[in-house]
């Protein structure tokens, strides 16, 4: 079973590459990072956790590729084990405005269990 976080409305959904049906908008189109923020990798209620984020990013702004890249902000300051990104200034410093403004929840990131089997989670990482 795949599921994936939709990083447009923050609702968890079917399949890391299908639309959202909850709002209707199709992956990102860039099949590592919607698998990045799938069951392939992620628990499920770490989808959810990233989810809250991409839902209090959406009350404070409402221009959609703002959104998206502040979320790819928040998760490359907060957690750059799952991705890292340099943005350009102005970029970056609208998104951190927007994050400021959104104030998301902090996530705890938990590997699903298809990650723990095919070894992604290193030994020291598992115990603690």
């Amino acid at each position: 079973m795949t599921w994936a976080l939709c990083l447009n409305c923050g609702e968890t959904k079917f399949g890391a590459i299908c639309p959202c049906p909850a709002c209707q908008v199709p992956s990102t189109g860039d099949m590592r990072l919607d698998i990045a923020f799938s069951d392939h990798h992620l628990s499920v209620e770490t989808l959810k956790a990233f989810g809250a984020v991409v839902k209090s990013i959406n009350r404070v702004c409402v221009e959609r590729n703002l959104r998206f890249w502040s979320f790819i902000y928040f998760v490359s300051t907060h957690h750059p084990d799952i991705l890292h990104v340099e943005l350009p200034r102005k970029r970056r410093t609208r998104c951190e405005d927007i994050i400021e403004r959104a104030k998301p929840p902090p996530v705890e990131v938990v590997p699903s269990p298809a990650a723990r089997w095919f070894g992604e989670v290193g030994a020291d990482e598992e115990s603690t």
